[in-house]
């Protein structure tokens, strides 16, 4: 603050140059159990070094000779001054009732967090070195003047209205980084309104929202005031919510939090790692940097748990720099949170974190970073709006709310630069989170996600007039990702798709009612299934309390083939029931023409038209193989338009261009009522044409032995892979089973190899599993594995209560 100098020793440059050089000392801390309140008294330079390293997470020294990261500040600095005296200027009258004219509501507290960001972005303008605005006379005094208004018109202690986040989370995160950048221009009163104002709002990081915070919410009240209590110099704030951040680190067992199989729920039922996720590890980076060679340092075991969920919760969904759209809940309705810019964001987090870890961790995840960071700027799309635009990581992008920050890209910029790193391939390891009921199928050149729902996760979150047309986001939907489209979900296919046709769902045809489910109360209890080195037999069935329609559905991904199969599938209700194979978005008015049993599929309109297809091919998408002769598939290729408003119409922050897209869809319909109707086809993802083609000779080496509601099971390339749904099921291609659970059982190579699962994360009594063949000896089995017999057929009884849905593995030699 202006009116005393700070005793504090370390220099401005020190500090500037970012998080890295403080965070490595994290790792050295000497203690590495859970924090406790330290028995010394905080002093005055313990205060200032957490404040001054929060300041280096938002402001960094950069290499001015790199044209890269001069642009990056010009052109931050433009849009800031776009803000101070633009078009829609910064008020500086001194009757004012409002800042922005398109922010002057007192109703809507949503546009009062978008205030003080704003107010942010400017003083990140004003103290970022080199920035046209650096060190503004004019621009500094208006920031103050600005400041002492909201305190007094807006955040001030008065009574809150609208969104409770905006007033314990939203505005004071944006205030206090406010005044981290300004706090040596800041008045002791003025620092006081602003401290005082958010421990009115959040007294306690325990409670926010009227309850028990949990998850992200925890996080982030505990880092404001954290932060609140070093800019007052307040040990025992600072120490109370210090202790109130344990709770983040114990994995999950239910509702919100991390989990061990790599999921993140938020909101107690919704997959959330895209959204709350990020924020909770970039606030949390922020803290582990903030606490270096402070008494509120973290432990080595908290750093190496942080390392587990970036590698275990993080990792896992990233594909070519871009963060998957099934973990984005609500988010995934605004235009300026897709799946690309949400993972440039991530990226930012990541580099800033890597700091924080051990050389060698740090290595690992640096590593992964540079090729994360490579694949997403062979991507970007100049488009015709700025939502639409997606340009590369080392250029600024004015759209996001929540900006990479400049440490972030100075990091990048040096990680690039730096020949000892080299960049990771995309990571081939398969997922199944059944604590969030996702899954995702990694092989070179693609990955597939599918996002599925039971009773204890929902299939999509609407809310704050967000995310309108959710309705079938994670009801069995699939989302392909090859590195030659790494933009088809961010050019625009939320608003143009149609939200009745995602892929890998089997839908009634009828659009449901806007932000509300069409099928509200689900009683489905499977969804996930069985893992064996790097193969998956995913399932979920379709089962509701409100409405007819039931089914059972598998992917079963073995090698490059995802082998898909529904059955079951019934409804009653007078309505055409569909499974969408695919839907892919190929860009304004597209060129990329489908092939069809090697006929072009040239047509243009609303209208579909019927095959009965051995195989079909979308360029650089992949193929479709279908197994079941006679099967009739319709297709289409169409234009549709629609607008981000159409799924999110909060009244702030929006974007009401109507665009337009191309699409090809694929798609079984199943007719008016079907009753225990079935459907097979096999994916290809990212398979050339010729590839596909000469696949369909032998369906790729596929065989169905069954497609039942009881049980679906196949086989490939040595593999076999059953998802028994029912205990009566009959013994199929040698595997019989006491319970419903998932198998795959391998025989290759003098091995056999059983591996078990209940998805369904209920079953209390052991499970009996029987292959026929017998094996000669036990290589080994996982703990709560009893092998039973293995002459003339091998038995198993799994231990599989309590286990939410891990896969156990039995091995044993042949020979």
């Amino acid at each position: 603050m202006n009116q005393e100098a700070s005793p504090f020793s370390i220099s401005r440059r020190t500090v500037m140059l970012g998080a890295v050089a403080a965070a490595t000392l994290v790792a050295t801390d000497a203690f590495a159990g859970p924090w406790t309140v330290p028995a010394r008294a905080a002093t005055v330079d313990d205060f200032d070094r957490f404040r001054l390293q929060w300041l280096a997470t938002l402001v960094a020294d950069y290499d001015t000779g790199d044209a890269a990261l001069v642009a990056y500040v010009e052109d931050t600095a433009a849009v800031a001054s776009g803000f101070w005296r633009g078009a829609t200027p910064l008020n500086t009258s001194t009757s004012r009732s409002y800042l922005w004219s398109d922010l002057e509501s007192t109703t809507v507290s949503a546009e009062m967090t978008s205030t003080i960001v704003r107010l942010r972005q400017l003083a990140l303008a004003l103290k970022t070195p080199g920035s046209s605005l650096s060190d503004s006379a004019e621009l500094k005094a208006d920031i103050l003047s600005a400041l002492d208004w909201f305190l007094g018109s807006r955040y001030n202690l008065q009574k809150s209205y609208d969104n409770w986040w905006d007033w314990q989370i939203g505005t004071p995160q944006a205030l206090n980084d406010v005044c981290v950048l300004m706090y040596d221009d800041l008045a002791p009163g003025q620092l006081a309104t602003a401290m005082a104002a958010i421990a009115h709002y959040e007294p306690d990081p325990a409670v926010t929202g009227g309850t028990t915070s949990t998850g992200a919410n925890r996080n982030w009240a505990c880092a404001i005031t954290m932060l609140r209590g070093a800019l007052s110099r307040d040990q025992a704030t600072i120490d109370s919510a210090r202790l109130k951040l344990e709770t983040i680190f114990p994995y999950a067992s239910s509702g919100d939090g991390m989990y061990p199989d790599g999921g993140f729920v938020q909101h107690v039922y919704y997959a959330y790692t895209a959204g709350y996720g990020v924020s909770l590890l970039q606030v949390l980076s922020y803290m582990m940097v903030s606490a270096v060679d402070t008494p509120w340092a973290f432990s080595s075991a908290q750093t190496a748990e942080v390392f587990d969920w970036t590698q275990n919760n993080f990792a896992p969904w990233i594909y070519g720099g871009g963060f998957m759209d099934m973990l984005h809940g609500r988010g995934i309705s605004r235009f300026y949170e897709t799946d690309r810019r949400i993972g440039r964001l991530a990226l930012g987090v990541l580099l800033q974190l890597a700091g924080a870890f051990p050389a060698e961790s740090a290595r690992v995840l640096r590593s992964q970073l540079k090729g994360w960071l490579t694949s997403y700027d062979s991507y970007s799309f100049a488009g015709g709006t700025p939502g639409e635009q997606q340009p590369s990581f080392f250029t600024y992008d004015p759209v996001p709310i929540q900006q990479v920050s400049l440490p972030s890209v100075v990091l990048g910029r040096q990680l690039m630069n730096d020949t000892s790193i080299p960049a990771a391939a995309e990571s081939t390891r398969t997922v199944i989170s059944t604590s969030m009921a996702r899954a995702v199928h990694r092989r070179p050149g693609f990955a597939m996600g599918f996002a599925m729902e039971t009773k204890a996760i929902r299939p999509y979150e609407s809310a704050n007039g967000e995310n309108l047309m959710g309705w079938y986001q994670g009801e069995g939907a699939v989302y392909l990702y090859v590195p030659s489209q790494l933009g088809h979900w961010a050019n625009e296919w939320w608003p143009t798709a149609n939200k009745c046709r995602i892929p890998g769902t089997t839908v009634v045809q009828k659009q449901p009612v806007l932000g509300k489910a069409q099928r509200s109360t689900v009683t489905n209890t499977w969804a996930g299934g069985a893992l064996l080195d790097g193969n998956a037999a995913v399932g979920m069935g379709l089962k509701f309390l409100t409405q007819p329609l039931t089914a059972k559905k598998s992917w079963f991904c073995i090698g490059d083939a995802i082998v898909c199969l529904g059955a079951g599938v019934t409804s009653t209700d007078g309505n055409t029931i569909e499974t969408i194979i695919e839907q892919r978005n190929i860009g304004p008015n597209g060129k990329t023409v489908p092939v069809i049993d090697g006929t072009p599929f040239t047509k243009l309109g609303s209208s579909p038209t019927s095959f009965t297809p051995s195989w079909a091919h979308i360029p650089k998408a992949g193929g479709y193989l279908f197994p079941v002769v006679g099967t009739r598939v319709q297709a289409i290729r169409e234009d549709r338009t629609g607008r981000w408003t159409d799924m999110d119409n909060r009244g702030t922050y929006e974007d009401d261009t109507l665009y337009s897209r191309r699409f090809i869809t694929f798609w079984f319909d199943h007719g008016v009522d079907p009753q225990n109707d079935t459907y097979a086809y096999i994916q290809l993802p990212g398979a050339a044409q010729a590839d596909v083609e000469a696949a369909a000779q032998t369906m790729a080496g596929v065989t169905i032995f069954a497609n039942t509601a009881q049980v679906q099971a196949v086989s490939r390339d040595g593999l076999t892979m059953a998802n028994f749904w029912d205990a009566g099921a009959p013994v199929t291609n040698g595997i019989s089973v006491s319970a419903p659970v998932s198998v795959i059982v391998s025989r290759k190579a003098g091995e056999l190899v059983i591996a078990v699962s209940d998805p369904t994360k209920a079953l209390t009594d052991d499970v009996m599993v029987t292959v026929q063949g017998s094996a000669k000896h036990v290589v080994a089995v996982d703990s709560g594995v009893t092998v039973l017999q293995t002459k003339s057929q091998v038995s198993i009884r799994v231990a599989v209560a309590s286990a939410a849905g891990k896969t156990f593995v039995a091995r044993f030699s042949r020979s």
